[in-house]
């Protein structure tokens, strides 16, 4: 139990807002778990690569869970989904889609 709750959470979402609410939900449920927040589809691209500033997997994992925003700048949440189904990494978990 104690590996779940340490597995990061990654938040793509560009609303700072939204990203409060989120984390006040996260503190009121009492998630132990680490949230990661990325403002847009290229940035989480980015740090899923662990590409530039994300290359420090110590400082930013593979996250266990993506909460995605479909409606953002530069990459739709729409086109991230569909970079993610592209690589072969991550077509197992393709059903989850």
């Amino acid at each position: 139990m104690k590996m779940l709750q340490e597995a990061t959470i990654l938040l793509v979402e560009d609303d700072s807002n939204d990203v409060f609410l989120m984390e006040r939900a996260f503190n009121k449920a009492r998630l132990a778990n680490p949230l990661k927040v990325v403002r847009d589809g290229e940035e989480a691209i980015s740090y899923l690569l662990g590409e530039g500033i994300y290359a420090d997997r110590a400082e930013y994992p593979m996250p266990f869970m993506i909460l995605l925003d479909l409606k953002m700048p530069r990459l739709s949440g729409f086109e991230v989904l569909e970079w993610l189904e592209s690589q072969p990494l991550y077509r197992k978990f393709r059903s989850s889609f």
